[in-house]
């Protein structure tokens, strides 16, 4: 078998798909990422049994016969596409499999027809403008996996009618073969409301779903949820309006989307029992503009014991992420978590709070990745206790925190011993930060540092050379003239001018994430250069 490739390549893509007498012998035909705007009218592909047609944003239509002779077609990608309909001839392709309709944003209406195409294991709706189902999916008895995203109605009646329907009832209870199932709705859409309680009667029918994905306006709801022990998920919980642009870093989006159990819980109030016992199964928790918590630690500890990664945004009354006195016992440990994502909360004063704790006793014990964005009231981010406890901590992010003149507290500083702290801490980006004068208040710490950002840190005077000590350090930004003001205090023979062949200056005039993201590709290029079997990917920039 010799598929034909025609795959884009340097960003030069195709302008004109095949003539037809190139498809005649094709198995498989790859036409991803082009420009083509038109293709053949009805070429035959009696051996094609793959078609890849995604990222081609200038096609808009598909003629009506294109899929006539192709009788043995399985798998069909039309995603990121500009089309608004389907042709006829589709829904004779009665061996297809797989179909894929993601990204299609002008695409608003599954033909009643699509019920034809009886073997359809997989139907990806997610991302397009369809406005409902209709009944006719019911007889797609062999889909695994249906993934749909609905637009909210331009038409004021059809938004609040509570019969008109998303999902017609006892359409999802005959898919009886689904593994996966993922409904994306506006939260804005008056419809779901009486949608979602049918879907989640019928759910009790799929006995072999393993995946599910919903947003559930109310947090009662989840009493009609079970079995959540063997199942990913992925929820959003409590009525909310759909934000027009996320303030959120896209590496947090990202992990919400791709983690396997994750709960958002957006405009809550107080700690419900339903979201405790969701959260015991979680490895995301994101916890969006709570109204009433004052610390993660509320939550319990044993609630969060499976979780990996969280995300704290708007929660207007939490003053510390933990608080030793919310756990039993002064025991506020998480066992899993690896990172940890604050975003604009403009109470918060601490990371921990409460009575000084003994080392088994941390809740970040294990943290790998710490971010803070947007925290004007944060002035302690490590004390003395913590340093000496986050021996997992890699990645430092600190944005917009103006409170903030150190990362270790300056005062308070036990007489402890010399030694090794934040010794796998690697990466430190600060920006931001005008009351900034120290970063480690002139302490050997932070032995594996490989990468140090600074942008708009005009009181950061003076570095010490035991904070940039170490051989491992291959990249310091900032800005020129910071730089070049620059003051140095600490070990004769190490400063500035040691340093230069390091330093990426930052222009004002360009974009600081555009630049950044340069800054490390250009990084991960040397670092496969010259080790070429360590592991790349490890330094990724994550920006507000």
């Amino acid at each position: 078998m010799n598929p034909l490739l025609l795959i884009e390549l340097d960003g030069k893509g195709l302008m004109e798909a095949p003539k037809s007498e190139a498809w005649e012998e094709a198995h498989e035909i790859y036409l991803m990422n082009n420009k083509i705007s038109k293709l053949p009218d009805n070429p035959n592909c009696p051996l094609l049994s793959k078609l890849f047609f995604q990222g081609n944003l200038h096609l808009r239509v598909i003629s009506l016969s294109f899929f006539q002779f192709m009788p043995i077609l399985q798998i069909l990608n039309l995603s990121q596409t500009r089309i608004k309909s389907l042709p006829k001839s589709l829904f004779k392709l009665v061996q297809l499999r797989k179909f894929i309709l993601r990204s299609c944003e002008l695409f608003k209406e599954l033909p009643v027809e699509i019920g034809e195409l009886c073997h359809l294991g997989v139907l990806d709706l997610k991302d397009t403008e369809i406005i409902n189902l209709p009944v006719s999916i019911g007889k797609l008895i062999k889909l695994t996996s249906l993934k749909v995203s609905f637009y909210l109605p331009t038409n004021g009646k059809r938004k609040k009618d509570p019969t008109s329907r998303i999902i017609p009832q006892n359409v999802i209870s005959r898919l009886s073969q689904l593994e996966e199932l993922s409904i994306d709705v506006n939260p804005e859409d008056e419809r779901w409301n009486a949608t979602i309680k049918d879907v989640l009667k019928e759910l009790c029918c799929l006995n072999r779903l393993h995946f599910l994905k919903l947003y559930l306006p109310e947090v009662l709801l989840l009493n009609d949820l079970r079995n959540l022990s063997w199942m990913y998920f992925r929820f959003i919980v409590g009525d909310h309006l759909k934000r027009i642009v996320s303030r959120l870093p896209h590496e947090s989006v990202i992990i919400f989307e791709e983690e396997e159990s994750c709960l958002k819980y957006v405009n809550g109030v107080g700690i419900p029992i339903e979201i405790k016992e969701v959260l015991r199964h979680a490895t995301v928790f994101f916890l969006d503009r709570h109204l009433t918590a004052t610390s993660l630690s509320e939550f319990g500890a044993k609630n969060m014991e499976n979780l990996k990664f969280c995300v704290l945004q708007e929660c207007k009354e939490i003053e510390a992420i933990v608080n030793v006195n919310d756990g039993a016992d002064g025991d506020v440990r998480l066992h899993s978590l690896e990172y940890l994502s604050v975003h604009y909360m403009k109470n918060l004063r601490s990371i921990c709070k409460g009575q000084s704790f003994p080392p088994w006793s941390c809740t970040l014990l294990f943290l790998k990745v710490l971010k803070l964005y947007s925290c004007p009231q944060l002035t302690t981010i490590f004390t003395w206790d913590l340093v000496e406890i986050l021996d997992n901590l890699e990645e430092l992010v600190v944005e917009d925190c103006p409170e903030i003149n150190s990362l270790v507290m300056l005062t308070a500083k036990p007489s402890w011993r010399r030694w090794r702290h934040l010794r796998k801490l690697k990466k430190v980006s600060l920006h931001y930060m005008p009351k900034l004068v120290s970063i480690f208040g002139g302490e050997w710490i932070a032995e594996s540092l490989e990468w140090l950002s600074f942008y708009d840190c005009p009181s950061l005077k003076i570095l010490y050379s035991d904070e940039v000590h170490n051989s491992a350090l291959k990249v310091i930004t900032g800005e020129t003239d910071w730089w070049s003001a620059l003051k140095w205090k600490g070990s004769e023979g190490l400063g500035q001018q040691n340093l230069d062949d390091i330093f990426i200056p930052i222009d004002k005039d360009i974009d600081l994430r555009t630049q950044l993201a340069a800054i490390n590709d250009q990084l991960q290029a040397q670092i496969q250069i010259t080790e070429p079997t360590k592991q790349s990917g490890w330094f990724s920039i994550s920006l507000r």
